[in-house]
């Protein structure tokens, strides 16, 4: 994905990226809006080390959404479909089983209905079966999903736990195959918002730009965000108390969406903003959050950016003479 957007990325875009059924990457043009978007990066300067708490964070999260995608396909399709083995970690993945299940549930298909649309229904018939089907918020444990699977506890670990290494009693289907499947809808939905949402080109100047003041639209977006956020907070559960509170205070001093970014667990912060508040929410970080911490120069310096959608990479060949 960061490699993707690195190379294919177009000023002034947002990229969306697909790996199926190949690697593609479509830019999706950001209107303009008044206020003017400005996008902060903001450094929390907590490190996740994956080599020590991979076995309770990153490793787990992988295990546990393979977990769910083998335990929605084996309580909803018939016995002994057997999911596609794709590109994932562990080969098996809720991607897969999305796959399958449509393969046998296919729907009806509206007219006029575009591709993503088909997609956006799709995942929300998907979050509804995993409601209905992933029931026990607490978790759930080896041997109750090695029952649903049709396979022994030792033949589970083998499955789900031999080329990464977890220490967990209960596993979290039911919370991270939600965070998964409405983080894709999440995608679709701010595509849409981008696309045909869109505010009418504003007029260069005078008494007639304040009437078009995008500040509901430029809201809308951010709202997807803050939605991302709170599922990583609170279903997927890789976000991290310092995250938590970059993200409240700009959301307190005028960003419009706040979230994590990367890996989770530590990391950097994303907030779309607008201009005119980049100042106030940049002196509110220094004020409520880097100010309190053991910082070098060097990392005060660098512990903010002020970006916006540019170009990604690019060759330049240089003909002889």
């Amino acid at each position: 994905m960061d490699q993707s957007a690195s190379v294919f990325s177009q000023r002034g875009s947002a990229l969306f990226v697909s790996f199926v059924p190949s690697l593609t990457a479509r830019p999706v043009f950001f209107p303009t809006t008044n206020p003017e978007l400005s996008f902060l990066i903001a450094q929390s300067f907590v490190t996740s080390n994956k080599q020590v708490t991979g076995p309770i964070h990153y490793n787990l999260r992988v295990v546990e959404c393979s977990m769910a995608g083998a335990y929605l396909n084996a309580a909803l399709n018939p016995r002994g479909t057997e999911l596609p083995r794709d590109a994932s970690p562990l080969g098996i993945s809720l991607h897969g089983f999305h796959d399958a299940y449509f393969a046998r549930n296919k729907q009806p298909r509206r007219d006029g209905a575009s591709r993503e649309e088909a997609a956006e229904a799709q995942l929300r018939e998907l979050i509804a079966v995993t409601e209905d089907t992933l029931t026990n918020p607490e978790g759930y444990t080896r041997e109750e999903i090695a029952g649903v699977l049709g396979v022994s506890p030792a033949e589970l670990e083998q499955i789900f736990m031999s080329k990464l290494s977890v220490r967990a009693d209960r596993f979290k289907l039911r919370q991270r195959a939600l965070h998964v499947f409405e983080e894709a809808l999440r995608v679709l939905q701010f595509m849409k918002v981008l696309e045909q949402e869109a505010p009418a080109p504003a007029p260069a100047s005078g008494a007639a730009a304040a009437a078009d003041d995008t500040t509901a639209y430029n809201r809308r977006l951010g709202a997807v965000l803050n939605a991302t956020q709170d599922s990583c907070r609170d279903l997927y559960e890789c976000s991290a108390p310092e995250i938590d509170e970059l993200c409240r205070i700009a959301r307190d001093n005028g960003s419009y969406g706040s979230r994590l970014t990367g890996a989770g667990w530590g990391g950097c912060t994303v907030h779309m903003v607008p201009a005119d508040k980049v100042a106030a929410v940049t002196e509110a970080w220094e004020r409520e959050y880097y100010s309190k911490r053991e910082l070098t120069a060097e990392q005060r310096e660098g512990a903010v950016v002020v970006s916006r959608p540019g170009s990604g990479s690019a060759a330049y060949l240089l003909k002889d003479g």
